[in-house]
């Protein structure tokens, strides 16, 4: 199921978009073609969210603004220990500008996750990225 500008946070502050492979998209870049292929390929029972604009910056929340001082002490170490905590920076900004960000959700599913790469990828999506439980992968 495709939404728009969710609260991923709505259950409590999501600090990864756990088995999810994500895209960004820059400004300009049509995406109805990138949720139809995922759709095609099986997607469309599975959680896929769309953000963007200023209303997807402020939902994602990278900086953890506004969920309470655990959550922005958490992403401060974060920034200062972790090697890809730019990634959110960047995806703030990919918004802010006008920019789409997916995340199609494989829930752990290898083959899902190859698929949704392939389908990021070929529609012009940088930064592709797998979110495992532990890890984070650049595809």
């Amino acid at each position: 199921m495709v939404r728009v500008n969710p609260d991923p946070h709505a259950d409590g502050y999501e600090f990864f978009p756990t088995h999810a492979v994500t895209g960004f998209f820059s400004p300009g870049q049509e995406t109805a073609s990138v949720l139809s292929g995922l759709s095609k390929a099986g997607f469309d029972g599975e959680r896929v969210d769309v953000f963007s604009g200023d209303e997807g910056a402020e939902r994602l929340d990278p900086e953890g603004r506004h969920h309470g001082w655990w959550v922005r002490f958490r992403r401060t170490l974060e920034g200062k220990f972790a090697d890809d905590a730019d990634v959110f920076h960047r995806a703030e900004e990919t918004l802010r500008t006008g920019g789409t960000v997916i995340e199609a959700f494989t829930h752990g599913d290898k083959n899902k996750r190859v698929r949704a790469t392939e389908i990021l990828k070929s529609s012009g999506a940088h930064d592709v990225i797998y979110w495992g439980r532990l890890i984070n992968e650049y595809m």
